[in-house]
């Protein structure tokens, strides 16, 4: 394509992004950015949450699209998928309205294509449309060390974990949880039922942002070709340009100052869908530490929720470069979202990673597997282990250290916002020929 095509002519794509959650955001506005630099022309639709002004910012045209979701069913929502609660994520009504208006949306812009992130009754109504559905996910993977502890409880604990793992991965790929509401919308629009929950995260064709040679997983190649393998999406770019160069300086100074008041250093950062509990409670540890802290807050915990914290610690709202920080410190104690995984994997240097749900302990199992740290559980959290894990790495940190930086020499360069953008162009090309 060319970028001296009218506005008219260049395919239209809608972006849909969960604009509750900051990764996913950040990566639907990389790539939408990346396809109007290929000549494309992209709109989003929504359905409310506080990220939308990064899309707005950019530039883009965003069309919002009832039900809206509210606080109390984020947070219902995050807590089913973490395990915390039990309940289906969607109700059949929330998600009958969804796709009801989301046809409406698609026909009233003429959209050429869906790219979804995340946003699960797509799945639905892009194909109720007769429009191609795209999404951008990770792919589910294997586990390998051990099942999520979300879902343990202290009868399957006395169970072998290679039985655990079995049925784990089994299960993982079959599993109906949650799946009745989208077969009942699907039997109402003549669409094919789904046959795992699973499946409601697949498009058409699912861009996968994950790198082979480092996770290590064995994909279906009818569900995920390695072509569609198209990399990790780095959102250094996006949020880097958030503070002025004056905010940048003072913030990146008082860094610099605080780093060296200690030898040793520690990262404590979990995105902006970290557990408020879980990151009060590693603060008030590492606060009876000696170590050097710098905690990125991103708004997990309210003012009046911040415990008192000695020197040693320094707690930021937001940081400039998060991948600049994590390079600067000996030691990052993270959740296990992709974006924070894979900034961790960049910078060279070990971890200690607390999974929030499924996905995030798969992409700790990978870190794991590397030898580059230790995965710690939130469900039996104690203090006593995870100040136990921050001295064996320290205490062995010449190894860590190694096997952090052997890593870094296996991973490629992050487009993953390039490559999905470049497969997007061709899908459409391919359905303009059929």
């Amino acid at each position: 394509m060319s970028n001296a095509k009218t506005q008219s002519e260049k395919p239209l794509v809608g972006f849909f992004p969960l604009f509750y959650n900051l990764a996913e955001t950040g990566r639907a506005i990389l790539v939408a950015r990346r396809y109007e630099e290929l000549g494309g022309k992209a709109i989003f639709f929504s359905h409310g949450g506080k990220y939308e002004y990064l899309a707005e910012n950019q530039g883009f045209t965003i069309i919002r699209v009832k039900p809206f979701y509210t606080e109390e069913l984020i947070d219902e929502i995050v807590k089913i998928n973490r395990g915390e609660k039990r309940g289906i994520s969607y109700k059949e009504s929330f998600l009958r309205e969804s796709v009801k208006e989301e046809v409406a949306a698609y026909k009233k812009s003429g959209v050429k294509m869906i790219v979804s992130f995340v946003n699960v009754s797509c799945s639905l109504s892009a194909h109720a449309s007769g429009i191609p559905l795209v999404c951008v996910s990770p792919a589910p993977g294997r586990f390998h060390l051990s099942i999520p502890d979300n879902i343990e409880n202290p009868l399957t604990l006395l169970v072998p974990q290679w039985i655990k793992l079995r049925f784990g991965n089994w299960f993982l790929l079959r599993g109906k949880k949650s799946l009745k509401p989208f077969n009942v919308i699907a039997k109402e629009y003549h669409l094919k039922p789904f046959s795992s929950s699973m499946e409601i995260f697949y498009g058409d064709v699912t861009l996968v942002t994950n790198f082979l040679e480092f996770i290590n997983v064995f994909p279906n190649q009818q569900i995920f070709p390695t072509k569609d393998y198209v990399g990790i999406i780095s959102l250094e770019e996006l949020f880097v340009n958030q503070f002025s160069d004056v905010e940048k300086q003072k913030i990146e100074s008082k860094i610099s100052n605080h780093l060296k008041k200690n030898e040793k250093s520690i990262l404590l950062t979990m995105g902006s869908s970290g557990d408020k509990k879980l990151f009060g409670n590693i603060l008030r540890a590492l606060s009876k530490t000696n170590y050097t802290v710098i905690a990125v807050n991103a708004n997990i915990l309210k003012n009046h929720e911040i415990p008192s914290l000695p020197d040693n610690i320094l707690l930021l709202d937001f940081a400039p470069s998060i991948v600049k920080l994590h390079k600067e410190v000996d030691l990052s104690i993270i959740h296990g979202g992709q974006g924070t995984v894979y900034t961790a994997a960049y910078s060279g240097k070990p971890i200690i990673g607390f999974p929030m749900q499924f996905e995030q302990h798969l992409n700790l199992e990978k870190m794991v597997g590397h030898k580059v740290g230790i995965m710690q559980s939130k469900k039996y959290y104690k203090e006593k282990n995870l100040l136990n894990a921050i001295e064996k790495i320290f205490d062995n940190y010449d190894i860590y250290y190694k096997n952090a930086q052997n890593l870094v020499k296996k991973l490629p360069k992050p487009e993953g916002d390039k490559n999905a953008a470049r497969r997007i162009v061709e899908i459409l090309q391919q359905n303009q020929q059929l």
